[in-house]
């Protein structure tokens, strides 16, 4: 029984649960580890949506993969403490796939609250980016911090929502392919590694 097909098993058997308890079942096995390992040594810098592709693996399976020093995870139930941390930062790429789709949005995150009518975390409308999510959906949530492709470039990081099929959600990322970030949004993202290693993780710890 695949993930998604487990999820769907036990959300119609108990209602109540959300998808953060199944954020175990993407956790990279050793030889999955072993082929992320290889694969990020001959392609530093890859984003992992696409390592992912690549590999043919599911993406929260290949973010569980990158080890301690390049990874942290947390329960999706930290949303909103995760989402008010990078509303810290002056600005980030916020890249966000849809079947073969890629979407870039280059914002600051608006402050969000949880609807009081709905599911809905509600961003506000001062950014360009706005909408709408369902944290209550998603499985787990990893922040990464990538080698950089040259010595010339910025060392990629990014936050990344995963849901029930172990597929990102969005990402909200510095550094890479981008803009050059605020030096003061890479001090940022790395409080914000400390906070996410502060919570239970998504995977053992080794």
């Amino acid at each position: 029984m695949s993930p998604a097909t487990r999820t769907a098993a036990l959300l119609l058997l108990c209602p109540g649960i959300t998808g953060s308890v199944l954020a175990a079942d993407f956790c990279a096995s050793p030889e999955q580890a072993r082929q992320v390992a290889e694969f990020y040594a001959a392609n530093p810098g890859t984003m992992p949506p696409v390592a992912a592709t690549r590999l043919a693996l599911p993406e929260a399976t290949v973010a569980s993969a990158l080890g301690a020093d390049a990874s942290a995870s947390a329960p999706a139930a930290d949303f909103a403490e995760i989402w008010a941390a990078i509303g810290a930062w002056k600005e980030a790429t916020f890249l966000i796939m849809k079947g073969a789709n890629v979407f870039e949005i280059r914002s600051a995150a608006g402050k969000g609250t949880p609807s009081k009518s709905s599911k809905y975390f509600n961003i506000e409308y001062s950014h360009p980016l706005r909408g709408h999510l369902r944290p209550d959906l998603y499985s787990a949530i990893y922040a990464v911090k990538l080698p950089g492709k040259n010595k010339d470039q910025v060392a990629p990081r990014g936050v990344l929502f995963y849901d029930q099929d172990g597929a990102s959600v969005f990402g909200a990322f510095l550094g890479g392919d981008g803009p050059p970030p605020d030096p003061a949004d890479l001090a940022r993202f790395d409080e914000l590694m400390k906070l996410m290693r502060s919570k239970a993780p998504a995977c053992p710890k080794a």
